[in-house]
């Protein structure tokens, strides 16, 4: 599965305003011509952390890439 287009945070703060006006999320989809399941994880990632950033991931990276995985495996 290849990386999405990330959301800006002028988007996201966007989306997060008209959500708290009361508008539903198909609405602000067909505003802001963003897909529905977007606006939906923007405003359900604003009610958790209460930013609109692209937070970094949790966790320690890989300590061994998949290719070297796929190598170990092999032997």
């Amino acid at each position: 599965m290849g990386k999405t287009k990330e959301l800006s945070k002028d988007v996201g703060d966007k989306t997060v305003d008209l959500h708290e006006a009361g508008m539903g999320y198909k609405t602000i989809s067909k505003t802001l011509g963003e897909k529905v399941t977007t606006v939906d994880t923007t405003v359900w990632k604003w009610k958790g952390h209460k930013t609109t950033d692209n937070l970094p991931p949790s966790g320690a990276p890989c300590k061994i890439s998949p290719c070297g995985v796929k190598m170990i495996r092999r032997t």
